[in-house]
């Protein structure tokens, strides 16, 4: 099947839902800000960075999502009109201001380095290269050496996906509290470019 890797910003409506859809599939539990998944889903559409969300496309389905962050900016931002928008002016402010602590503090030091921030496919894409396809796509940005990640302990079967692409493992967070959400503790890996 032909493929294709397209910004979110040049989705079509269902797509960019589809794409929200797998958002909500691999990162919705930890997104605990809110237990209304619809009004959730309506948020999201709107904050995704349009160019730093990437999806593969497959017949015009969306199959997997990746978003990248570099050094000044990342690809989940939590505009304070939106956020008003659905939880009204006063959770709306505080939720804006606290998911921007978490969501767009830096995450690489240079230019160089790009951190891939959101990763995930969709139940019946897995184990066919949907993954494989968006990191190769990450790994062709010219203008970055270094690339990042973080994965959780017990997500063993994305550790071997990464580590069979390169990764190392840079840094393990044992005593961070992400532990209690059942997920194990966050592990940083990261890969040299073979430029």
């Amino acid at each position: 099947m032909e493929y294709k890797i397209v910004e979110y910003g040049c989705l079509n409506e269902y797509q960019r839902k589809q794409a929200v859809e797998l958002f909500m599939e691999g990162f919705g539990h930890m997104m605990t800000f809110s237990k209304d998944g619809a009004l959730k889903r309506k948020l999201f559409l709107e904050i995704f960075h349009p160019s730093l969300f990437k999806c593969y496309v497959e017949d015009e389905k969306v199959l997997g999502l990746m978003g990248i962050a570099t050094s000044e900016v990342r690809p989940l931002k939590f505009s304070y009109d939106v956020c008003i928008k659905y939880f009204g002016k006063f959770k709306g402010a505080i939720l804006s201001k606290q998911m921007n602590a978490i969501f767009q503090k830096p995450v690489v030091k240079s230019k160089e380095e790009l951190y891939i921030d959101v990763l995930v496919t969709g139940s019946e894409a897995r184990r066919k290269g949907v993954g494989t396809a968006l990191l190769n796509y990450a790994f062709g940005l010219k203008e970055y050496d270094i690339y990042f990640l973080e994965v959780f302990s017990n997500n063993q079967e994305a550790i071997s996906i990464y580590e069979k692409n390169g990764f190392i493992v840079d840094k393990r967070e044992k005593l961070s509290p992400m532990r209690f959400l059942g997920a194990g503790y966050p592990i940083r890996m990261r890969k040299s470019s073979a430029k």
